[in-house]
């Protein structure tokens, strides 16, 4: 009855303070909409520059200098932004000085004949000085793409070395050299994948309203939980916990009955802005709604934790929100929410990966890709986990603050 009784009345009072809830939420909604149609073209760039032409003067046209103007052309990670224009050496000129052009890549007369000779006639790369730092871009790509060439053509030469060395023929080692020339230097010029492809985090593939609705909606739970842990305090400036104190209860009815309300009230706040987000941006919902409705139960969950123990900690000490509001942000940073988690250093992804922030951004994301093969349940227990944690740490210090009232509980 008593718990029964703690938790109706504090109800009733996070019911009284729905249009600062109201607010909050509006302003969650807002924030994630902003960050999806304003700023995800920026954030989430897939190029280092923006597009810029070059000229491709191509004066020996043989297949090799043409697997080179491919190679320019069809490589996943130029042609997001370079554009080819294929070009005589005295019109390239003209628009570099132009200054329609950012430079031209000359393959001279003889190039081909070059590499296997030998010789190694080099590609000349003329740059704009009035676009230097695309034209300084520009040749370092080129000097990677080059780098293939001379590796094919170290190759040429082992194995010409080697079987001259062994005792072959004149006619041995022409054939030789030919074959060898086709496998090594055609495979170099051909090949396109000029960048090493690396995995830096393991997030499930997701659309932008997706992403932003898991990261900034996780953000502004926890600014929900710390609105809610305003109770103590509402209830110490005006008295009713000092009749608490003074009445046969024990602290932890208190503490449970006031979990039951926050936890209530933090469930319908964060079903209500994801219930919001997922309906307004039409984020897609792969999984069953039991799953959903078990993710909504652990993050409630955590979030009321987190309130608890910062209720407990106003009781004791002043500036109680502001620590709140402060920690929620450095924890959502530190979990990834607003800096991607891989870019931090080692010791703090291991952190990170332990705040509630990171685990309710990982649920949300598992349940919007839709993907069958990620598991819910590691996730939704380590926020249970962490939730008991920092409420055993807010049980403990609450009953350290009801004893020392004067009131053995």
């Amino acid at each position: 009855m008593i718990i029964r009784a703690i938790a109706i009345n504090d109800g009733k009072m996070y019911g009284r303070d729905w249009k600062g809830m109201a607010f909050l939420l509006g302003f969650s909604l807002l924030s994630i909409w902003l960050f999806t149609q304003a700023l995800s073209s920026h954030l989430f760039a897939s190029r280092f520059s923006q597009p810029f032409a070059i000229a491709l003067v191509d004066e020996d046209q043989t297949f090799n200098t043409r697997l080179i103007s491919r190679q320019l052309e069809e490589t996943e990670y130029l042609k997001g932004f370079i554009t080819i224009q294929h070009v005589t050496k005295a019109e390239a000129i003209r628009s570099i000085e132009r200054n329609e052009i950012a430079g031209a890549v000359v393959i001279p007369q003889g190039f081909t004949a070059s590499l296997y000779s030998g010789d190694n006639w080099p590609i000349q790369f003329i740059g704009n000085p009035a676009q230097q730092k695309r034209s300084v871009q520009m040749k370092n790509e080129l000097t990677s793409a080059v780098q293939y060439i001379s590796a094919g053509q170290s190759a040429v030469k082992a194995v010409w070395y080697a079987a001259r060395d062994g005792g072959a023929s004149p006619e041995q080692l022409d054939r030789l050299m030919k074959e060898s020339v086709m496998t090594f230097m055609s495979q170099a010029l051909a090949r396109g994948e000029l960048y090493r492809e690396r995995t830096l985090t393991s997030l499930p593939d997701v659309k932008l309203p997706e992403y932003y609705t898991a990261a900034l909606g996780v953000l502004f739970a926890g600014f929900f939980a710390v609105r809610g842990s305003r109770a103590f305090t509402v209830e110490k400036e005006s008295g009713v916990l000092r009749r608490l104190y003074a009445a046969p209860v024990a602290w932890w009815q208190v503490g449970i009955g006031k979990f039951i309300a926050l936890f209530g009230a933090l469930f319908v706040q964060v079903a209500i802005l994801f219930g919001a987000a997922i309906f307004l941006f039409d984020v897609y919902i792969g999984s069953q709604w039991g799953e959903i409705v078990l993710l909504l139960l652990s993050a409630s969950f955590v979030l009321g934790a987190w309130g608890m123990l910062l209720g407990v900690i106003g009781l004791v000490s002043r500036g109680a929100d502001v620590l709140g509001y402060v920690g929620t942000f450095l924890l959502a940073f530190l979990g990834g929410c607003i800096y991607p988690l891989f870019s931090l250093p080692e010791v703090l992804q291991v952190l990170g990966e332990w705040t509630f922030q990171h685990g309710m951004m990982t649920g949300l994301l598992i349940i919007f890709s839709g993907q069958d093969g990620l598991a819910l349940m590691p996730v939704c227990g380590r926020l249970f986990l962490v939730g008991s944690i920092l409420l055993g740490f807010a049980a403990l210090m609450f009953s350290r603050v009801w004893k020392g009232r004067g009131y053995d509980a």
